[in-house]
């Protein structure tokens, strides 16, 4: 994130998301001083500055993955993305390969990096489909992810965020070479490993999930 954009997180915009959470459950489960990933539900954009205020400590190291497909997100979120140091993606573009090698390079750099595998903001009562690049990421940088739940507290406007346990891939990382060279195989692979991360997210937002495959 840049200088001024820390500051304004830490004097401002977190102590405004904290006035507003009602409780954080979970968070010994936060790895210290390591690079992982974050893993969440995505109620609406108010996401990032609950999950910011929660890893206050790192301001610095976090990097949220955000989508920029139109000009209306250019327009109206461009600086924003630009100030706090954004993994920006046009999924249009289809290049999904670079930013793989972009995030984990982040990864390989100590950096906090947070992604919301539905893709889209949700705020019905099911989970939407889950992206496998959260797991392709996991797979190819060794690094846990941490299941992350938010919800609204009932009658209120308030948030609660529950953080789950690290969800570690070692076992499968020595799979993923026989995996890669076959994309059916390989799909497959990602999405499994992508259901197993949406089913915690799932426990801890407290919304079902659908999907097996």
């Amino acid at each position: 994130m840049k200088t001024f954009f820390v500051y304004l997180c830490k004097l401002f915009l977190f102590p405004v998301a904290g006035l507003f959470t009602r409780e954080i459950k979970g968070k010994e489960n936060i790895p210290k001083g390591n690079s992982f990933i974050i893993a969440s539900n995505h109620i609406n954009s108010l996401d990032y500055w609950f999950i910011g205020d929660i890893l206050k400590e790192r301001t610095r190291d976090l990097r949220f993955v955000a989508a920029m497909d139109n000009l209306k997100t250019l327009l109206q979120s461009g600086l924003l993305y630009y100030s706090s140091g954004a993994i920006v993606i046009n999924r249009k573009r289809g290049e999904r390969e670079g930013i793989i090698k972009k995030i984990i390079k982040n990864l390989e750099n100590k950096k906090i990096v947070v992604l919301f595998p539905e893709g889209n903001t949700n705020s019905r009562k099911k989970l939407l489909k889950g992206k496998t690049g959260v797991a392709e990421l996991a797979l190819k940088s060794g690094v846990p992810v941490i299941p992350f739940g938010i919800r609204k507290a009932e009658n209120s406007l308030k948030r609660i965020i529950e953080i789950g346990k690290p969800l570690c891939f070692s076992e499968e990382r020595k799979l993923l070479n026989q995996t890669e060279n076959n994309q059916e195989k390989y799909h497959m692979f990602l999405r499994d490993i992508t259901n197993k991360i949406m089913q915690e997210i799932s426990k801890l937002s407290q919304k079902s999930y659908i999907y097996d495959n």
